[in-house]
């Protein structure tokens, strides 16, 4: 394994890592989704690393990827404006009390 590869990798799982940190310390539905696209684009990274190797799978899995990221966002969103409109604000307890 190459110093550049482990880097990359080493690269990775500090943006993962700092994805997961913003998930869980953040009640603020905005950040939850910010925190969840940087996690995402770790993952990414880490696709991009496989791609060097292995073309035909790392394509598919970055195109599935791509796929899931695009549709994460619509439902984010969505429950996002919901909660703002029946709470008037974007704390993620509203959910727990009062449902969307």
């Amino acid at each position: 394994m190459s110093f550049t590869l482990l880097l990359v990798i080493v690269t990775a799982v500090v943006v993962a890592s700092v994805g997961v940190y913003g998930l869980t310390s953040s009640r603020n539905f905005v950040r939850q989704l910010l925190s969840l696209e940087v996690i995402f684009n770790a993952i990414i990274l880490l696709i991009a690393v496989m791609l060097a190797s292995g073309p035909a799978v790392a394509t598919f899995l970055l195109v599935v990827l791509v796929l899931i990221v695009s549709g994460e966002v619509v439902v984010i969103m969505a429950l996002v404006i919901s909660a703002y409109r029946s709470g008037k604000s974007l704390e993620s307890e509203i959910l727990g009390e009062e449902g969307v």
